[in-house]
């Protein structure tokens, strides 16, 4: 057993990369080749000694890029984006991060064999001693027996994010993954779920159930509005078809506290305060109602609008009536029958209210009495008379936008062809969820969704159906609580009325510790765990708080599948080379460990990562569509049956499952511990964040709203010490706007420490005018290691809006003041 100081033998992962020995090795093992050379594949080789493979990029900046991987002497020495079959050749892309995957293969940061924390020593404090795998794996089987025995199957969980899909390895939601579905659920174990994005996830995608137009539907635009998300940044695979777009006519309005690259290419832009973007809707909403400008034929027979509301917020259905729903066909997606009950509208033809489709005009304003002699609101009117207070002039208040542009900005929505790229970025402050709803029903009122050039978000174009996760789960489930109320769970031993007597952590497929909101609360939490393993390709900062490391491949090292793919063509990762040196997949970790435990039969007693893979894509509802492992496992390019032709991916229609949502019927909380669920959950709604808004009195303190951005040069924290990218990127810097930088005496470059109640972080000063006065911002991404002192996240709060328990990464305020210590 050798010991050491940290994975990289005493130093800092700050000093240990800028030594030119580690530099010159990681360059080394990819053919000291420069980033052009990779990318363009002018590296003189024996084309005899190579092997060529499909694989990609696995981390979640929503790409999945299909890679071709060269391989000379068991070593990747080039990547390059897979060619594409005739007619889908504009989604051959790769960016930056994609071409510098070999890199992060032979990152010096990667974890290369299991590591215990010193005994005596504190966590974080980055004492480490090499262990074997017997004997990492006897601690975790003693660990969590005895808590097993003890506490009962909840004071397991695994706490995991979106850093790696993938059927095998992966752990979205905790479930979605043999390695880690079969687990938790043979045991019913508790997941901490990923508090990061779930706003959009939980009411854009789930609950209203969104999809898009393909990225190459832009072309079809007459305006792409980048609101809530940065094309050119954040989403690079997109960026071309823009680009495409706008030599074709397009216009492009970019709505954004910073002025980004985006807003540069953009024919308007406007800057809005952050988090306020849900007003900004509202007030189009009331304009466009007010101005008819509403496209009344769209709202009547593809969306909600005219379904009654009976008290309580419900549809008013038949069987309100005494008629009992029927069971209708199986939902492909569920596997489950659907029901049917009817829901009623007031047709304006006849003038009674009736079912929807014997309705040949249905109303969408109004209040009408229906047969019990009550008087029901259409959906339309209903949320129209919650949000009647903000008008232009409130909207002008709140956000900072004149009153005039609010109103050319919902003229042009009013025109229709909008194709609204936004993501993720409208989610990330307490009140952000409800800015989906609001952003549906815009779309909805000017019929800017389910047609040729118009979209309210990217397409994802999955092809497995929920039933075919089926397999993932082997027995029951446990508790499923958000990641960030870890403090809480550890206080009280509690979640709503479960025992939760968390005795092991485990965690995957995420850094928690340095991409989640509540930094420094989290760390306390994670210091009275008992028991904390990670399982991560590179030392993380939530590893170094851990008792227990475990190396896990890069995706170039290990077989998967993804079954989310935005463009129309199947992800799937072959093997290109084999592990290095001591890490091991996730799913045969999970292996070793359930047989430790005697719970092979957890893992179907050896079954193969082949067998486990076409039990997703040739499951039930999949099979008849014709794709086989083996058509994946060959490497060929094999495009979704469920990604049509046509550039319009999901098409509204007139029924009422294929209608256009923008009213939750039955809100149901993220995680649901017993708490109310308000009435407003139900329509669209504004509220004020939780801190960073213009009129908190606490500005006086902490004047200025934070914000953050994803650059083009991380994926998270995953790539934050890759050579290449750090030599384009050094170091964090904190946007300053040029005013607010001189009345605090900062000058451009200056180190600053910016700070409020909760902690600060150091870092140098970028002064622009490209961010708006009384904002500041801190690119996402970066570790601990690379900040001078402190992180940006210990400025973060861990406050949550009970009903979606999404992380609030720009719900924050500051004061900024230039730093006056030493920078090593």
């Amino acid at each position: 057993m050798t010991k050491a100081k940290s994975s990289q033998g005493g130093l800092t992962r700050r000093g240990f990369l800028k030594t030119t020995a580690a530099v010159a090795g990681a360059t080394a093992v990819v053919g000291s080749a420069s980033l052009t050379a990779l990318a363009a594949g002018e590296e003189a080789a024996d084309a005899a000694a190579e092997q060529v493979f499909h694989s990609g990029c696995r981390g979640n900046c929503g790409s999945k890029c299909h890679q071709k991987v060269v391989v000379r002497d068991g070593k990747v020495v080039q990547v390059s984006a897979m060619d594409y079959p005739e007619g889908d050749e504009g989604w051959r892309r790769l960016c930056v991060k994609g071409y510098t995957q070999p890199q992060r293969q032979y990152d010096p940061d990667r974890v290369k064999y299991p590591m215990r924390r010193v005994e005596g020593t504190e966590r974080g404090a980055g004492q480490w001693e090499r262990i074997t795998w017997e004997e990492a794996i006897g601690m975790i089987a003693q660990n969590m027996g005895t808590a097993l025995a003890t506490y009962g199957p909840t004071s397991l969980a695994v706490m995991s994010s979106y850093a790696s899909y993938g059927v095998l390895h992966g752990a979205m939601g905790g479930y979605m993954s043999f390695a880690y579905g079969r687990f938790l659920t043979g045991l019913g174990a508790t997941v901490f779920g990923a508090c990061a994005d779930v706003a959009q996830i939980q009411v854009q995608m789930m609950a209203l159930g969104h999809n898009g137009n393909s990225y190459d539907d832009v072309v079809n635009a007459k305006t792409v509005v980048a609101w809530g998300g940065r094309p050119d940044e954040a989403a690079v695979h997109s960026w071309h078809f823009v680009c495409d777009a706008r030599e074709n006519g397009t216009k492009l309005i970019t709505i954004d506290p910073q002025y980004s690259p985006c807003a540069a290419h953009s024919d308007w832009y406007r800057p809005i305060r952050p988090g306020t973007d849900g007003a900004l809707m509202l007030g189009m909403i009331n304009y466009i109602e007010q101005n008819g400008l509403v496209d009344e034929e769209y709202m009547s027979g593809l969306t909600q609008a005219p379904f009654l509301v009976a008290e309580g917020g419900a549809f008013l259905r038949m069987s309100a009536f005494g008629v009992e729903p029927t069971p209708g066909p199986i939902n492909p997606m569920t596997g489950a029958p659907t029901v049917i009950d009817p829901v009623l509208v007031y047709d304006e033809a006849d003038g009674t209210v009736k079912p929807l489709d014997e309705a040949a005009q249905p109303a969408i304003r109004g209040e009408y009495v229906a047969a019990d002699g009550k008087a029901y609101k259409t959906c339309y009117q209903e949320c129209l008379s919650h949000i009647g207070e903000y008008t232009l002039e409130r909207a002008s208040e709140i956000t900072g936008i004149a009153v005039e542009d609010i109103a050319k900005l919902a003229e042009i929505y009013a025109q229709g062809g909008v194709f609204n790229l936004g993501y993720q970025g409208l989610g990330h402050h307490v009140n952000s969820h409800h800015n989906y709803k609001n952003l549906a029903l815009l779309h909805a009122q000017t019929g800017n969704y389910g047609r040729p050039g118009t979209a309210i978000v990217q397409n994802t174009s999955p092809f497995t159906g929920i039933s075919n996760y089926i397999p993932f789960f082997y027995g029951v489930t446990g508790p499923s609580i958000p990641n960030m109320s870890l403090p809480e769970v550890v206080a009280t031993g509690k979640w709503g009325a479960t025992d939760v007597n968390l005795q092991v952590l485990w965690v995957c497929n995420g850094n928690p510790l340095c991409c989640e909101s509540g930094r420094l609360e989290m760390i306390e939490a994670f210091k009275k765990v008992p028991f904390v393993v990670t399982a991560d390709v590179s030392m993380t900062d939530t590893a170094m708080y851990s008792d227990l490391v475990l190396p896990v491949p890069h995706i170039y090292e290990i077989e998967d599948y993804d079954s989310g793919c935005p463009t129309p063509y199947l992800m799937y990762f072959q093997k290109c080379v084999d592990p290095l040196y001591e890490s091991k997949a996730d799913l045969d970790i999970m292996r070793m460990v359930a047989s430790a435990l005697g719970l092979d039969a957890l893992y179907d007693n050896g079954a193969s990562d082949a067998d486990f893979i076409r039990k997703i894509v040739e499951g039930d509802t999949t099979a008849m569509l014709g794709v086989t492992y083996e058509k994946l496992a060959s490497g060929d390019m094999v495009r979704s049956p469920l990604s049509p032709v046509s550039h319009v991916e999901m098409v509204v229609g007139p029924t009422e499952s294929a209608r256009m949502k923008f009213y939750l019927e039955y809100p149901t909380p993220r995680a649901n511990y017993g708490q109310a669920v308000a009435d407003y959950e139900h329509y669209p709604y504004y509220t004020n964040p939780a801190e960073a808004y213009w009129d908190n009195p606490l500005r006086k303190e902490y004047p200025l709203l934070g914000c953050s951005e994803h650059h083009k040069y991380h994926v998270h924290s995953q790539t934050a010490f890759t050579p290449w990218l750090r030599e384009l990127e050094p170091e964090p810097v904190l946007k300053i706007n040029a005013q607010d930088a001189a009345d605090r005496g900062i000058s451009q470059g200056d180190y600053v420490r910016a700070f409020n109640e909760r902690g600060d972080v150091v870092l140098r000063a970028l002064v622009t005018d490209g961010i708006m006065q009384g904002a500041v911002g801190i690119p996402h991404g970066f570790r601990e290691d690379q900040y001078v002192s402190g992180h940006a996240q210990n400025l973060t709060s861990r406050v949550m809006d009970d009903f979606i328990h999404n992380s609030a990464f720009y719900d924050f305020l500051c004061q900024v003041e230039k730093y006056e210590g030493s920078v090593k």
